[in-house]
């Protein structure tokens, strides 16, 4: 293969020594990252704009993610043209999601056979929170887009392992900075909402009346919930290598922090608090050192400037926030989970769809039927739904083998940083559904990326690729 392609040019070299067409090749390749990485960074930017509606449409944001993930696929197959290779270490978390694929495929040719057991889910006697009926046809092909584009970052990652010099920290700065300043954009719109110069677009019915949710630029909470979770990661696990001041850190983090609060998202407020205890927790005995050599007069007036500043927000903002906070702790609904409205009616979708399974054939309880009729609000659940016993099998293969994988790539002090990671993604999944949420595994990703760049166990050249391999120098 490399001297067909490479033959017309064999005789012709850069001033670097490579041939030239194979430097050309290695030029688009990069422009090709580059540009998927700015899709990544800039995509909160583009969600501004996007329509704000319970529904997927086909707006700037989604194309942008498609032509995202379309710059992913390209990169990875123009790395194994050029090298030849690919990393084996990811050969496991490939193979499975296109064995997930191929599930989709044989649910799509199955639709007509299955017709009588889908029935079930055409009826309109069901509570909102199941969600509008789904056509079968449309909704596999929609969950296989998902997953396609979702986990497009693998292919970035493989990437990455066999080109570890296109993912310099220098580089990687810029896109999570972008996330971060995206991230603050919703927060401010979030609080213009809160502040009634935006009007909200998602609310809770309550007997007293609708009661708003502040989400930034999107419909639902949950959406910025997403950005505020993993921008709150980002400025932890960067932390000076985004070359922001620690007052800058700390001040856009408190912004996060009272944005979550506000958005009266729950498992966000939990994700949030999460991160910042497992980051802040570790630095304690530092923090409390570096407090206790400053002068005396620099630690008074900052005590004071701290407590006046609580006390400003506090009149300021205290009530309001006091009250989204009452609200998040009162407004769950039952907690118990036989009742119907366990989590605010999930326990009702969870025990309705395992009274519906015990009708369902074997094929059906192996590879799922594709799509999900009902709003699962849980994630292995939904995956079980959609692909079955062997999609749980498969998609907890991508996830051992992602976890392997970049934990023997970096150094013993940043695996707790991985073990956060996959914990938010776990965490989140117990109410929601991250896998099936493209840039909620995006920014997983660009997470993944940032620590394996930052805390390499091994930094010889080439090394990267070889501890992929699963080969030992």
């Amino acid at each position: 293969m490399g001297n067909t392609a490479f033959s017309a040019t064999a005789g012709h070299r850069s001033s670097d020594g490579v041939p030239a067409g194979r430097s050309s090749w290695s030029t688009a390749t990069q422009i090709m990252v580059v540009l998927a990485m700015a899709v990544i960074g800039v995509k909160p930017f583009i969600d501004v704009f996007g329509a704000k509606v319970p529904e997927d449409t086909v707006d700037a944001g989604m194309v942008a993610t498609v032509i995202g993930a379309l710059l992913m696929a390209g990169a990875f197959v123009a790395v194994a043209v050029m090298s030849k290779r690919l990393p084996r270490g990811l050969t496991p978390a490939l193979a499975a999601l296109l064995l997930i694929g191929l599930f989709s495929v044989i649910d799509l040719l199955a639709v007509s056979a299955r017709d009588d057991f889908l029935q079930i889910f055409t009826t309109t006697h069901v509570r909102e929170i199941f969600g509008p009926y789904i056509r079968p046809e449309g909704g596999i092909i929609t969950a296989a887009a998902q997953l396609a584009v979702g986990f497009a970052p693998v292919a970035l990652l493989a990437v990455m392992l066999v080109k570890p010099e296109w993912f310099s920290l220098d580089r990687l700065r810029w896109f999570l900075l972008l996330v971060v300043i995206g991230t603050v954009v919703h927060c401010v719109i979030a609080w213009l909402q809160v502040a009634g110069v935006v009007d909200y677009t998602y609310f809770f019915n309550e007997p007293t009346g609708r009661v708003g949710r502040a989400s930034g630029g999107y419909f639902h909470p949950a959406s910025l919930g997403r950005l505020l979770i993993f921008a709150v990661f980002i400025l932890y696990a960067a932390g000076d290598r985004l070359r922001l001041s620690p007052l800058a850190r700390y001040a856009v983090l408190a912004l996060l922090v009272a944005t979550s609060v506000v958005s009266t998202h729950r498992i966000t407020i939990v994700c949030v608090l999460f991160v910042i205890v497992a980051f802040e927790m570790r630095r304690l005995p530092e923090l409390t050192r570096q407090i206790s050599n400053l002068p005396f007069r620099t630690a008074v007036w900052g005590a004071v400037v701290l407590v006046a500043l609580v006390i400003v927000s506090a009149i300021r903002w205290g009530a309001y926030l006091l009250d989204r906070a009452l609200f998040v702790l009162t407004r769950v609904g039952s907690l118990n989970p036989a009742n119907d409205e366990f989590l605010h009616g999930r326990g009702q979708i969870w025990f309705r769809v395992a009274e519906v399974w015990q009708d369902a054939t074997p094929d059906i309880w192996l590879i799922g039927l594709g799509y999900e009729p009902w709003n699962t609000h849980l994630d292995p659940l939904r995956v079980f739904v959609v692909w079955g016993f062997l999609g749980i099998v498969l998609m907890a293969v991508v996830f051992v083998n992602l976890w392997r994988l970049t934990r023997r790539l970096v150094g013993v002090e940043a695996r707790w940083m991985l073990t956060v990671l996959f914990a938010l993604v776990a965490v989140n999944a117990l109410t929601q559904k991250p896998t099936s949420y493209s840039y909620f595994m995006w920014l997983f990703f660009l997470c993944l990326m940032l620590i394996v760049a930052s805390f390499p166990r091994v930094t010889v050249p080439g090394a990267m690729a070889t501890e992929a391999s699963g080969e030992r120098k």
